[in-house]
């Protein structure tokens, strides 16, 4: 690592970094006033940047220098004068101040519930299977296009690039959006039948390969196209779904126990001051 290490404000107070489940606190790196640096506490801030894992935090701190891990502590010890300075101020009762400080807790605890939590959700190969079986359509890829696209404002120019387009070259003007006659002309990336407009989805579904059609009038301009690819829509099998599945999974067990703490409150809105939250004035 070169340079000195420092560490931002955004660093040092993101959410969740400082949750130390379990942890056996080890020696004391720095003393700032009354306020201590624990070794810990380097490791546990590091660990954001390892995936919240213990050796290779210990690895990172491993490669920096002695003048960068000096150098980062005594950012740390900023911090703390900082923060103590500010106490003394008075400013953890100023409103904004005290909103972030109490929904900062809020989410480290939230945070830390959950990687609880994590501990006894099931993401066995059994489990994920059944997961897989059970929602097999939401594992399904739907037939998708690769497209020469291009758009021009008029029905004349539109026609000009078609017959570039039928004599299989590559539109005359250049790639992208060309200021001069308003026409943008570019190679997509896969589209799904949502994500074209409806007056042409259906023709473009029946082209075979290297079709060519248009113009055609959209809200856009008048569209010309090559159909440069199809693919099938299909079933994803297992392997293929895996990591969308475990997803969908943790979702489910994360939504179970929503209901369940949800049940176990009396939530309740004021709706007028819901409604008028829209016309609060900037400040």
């Amino acid at each position: 690592m070169g340079g000195k290490v420092r560490l931002s404000l955004g660093f040092v107070l993101l959410v969740g970094c400082l949750v130390f489940a379990g942890m056996a606190w080890g020696r004391t790196v720095a003393v700032v006033g009354d306020e201590t640096i624990e070794e810990e506490e380097v490791l546990a801030l590091l660990r954001q940047h390892t995936e919240g894992s213990d050796a290779l935090s210990g690895v990172l701190l491993s490669r920096m220098s002695a003048e960068e891990r000096r150098a980062y502590i005594e950012s740390l010890a900023d911090w703390l004068l900082l923060a103590r300075e500010a106490t003394l101020r008075g400013l953890r009762l100023r409103p904004d101040v005290a909103v972030f400080l109490k929904w900062s807790a809020i989410g480290i605890l939230g945070q830390a519930y959950l990687a609880e939590l994590r501990k006894e959700w099931d993401f066995s190969e059994a489990a994920l299977r059944a997961q897989y079986e059970a929602h097999a359509k939401r594992y399904a890829e739907e037939d998708a296009v690769r497209l020469r696209w291009c758009v021009a404002p008029d029905e004349n120019r539109a026609n000009r690039m078609l017959l570039d387009l039928l004599g299989e070259s590559l539109p005359s003007l250049p790639r992208g959006e060309d200021n001069s006659s308003g026409v943008c002309c570019v190679d997509t990336d896969w589209l799904r039948r949502d994500a074209l407009p409806q007056g042409i989805v259906e023709e473009i579904f029946r082209a075979s390969p290297g079709t060519t059609g248009g113009p055609i009038s959209t809200e856009e301009g008048y569209v010309v196209f090559r159909l440069l690819q199809r693919r099938e829509g299909h079933l994803l099998s297992f392997e293929e779904a895996e990591d969308r599945v475990r997803e969908d999974l943790r979702d489910v067990y994360l939504q179970r126990e929503m209901e369940r703490v949800r049940q176990k409150a009396n939530i309740s809105m004021d709706e007028m001051v819901l409604m008028d939250l829209g016309n609060i004035p900037a400040r």
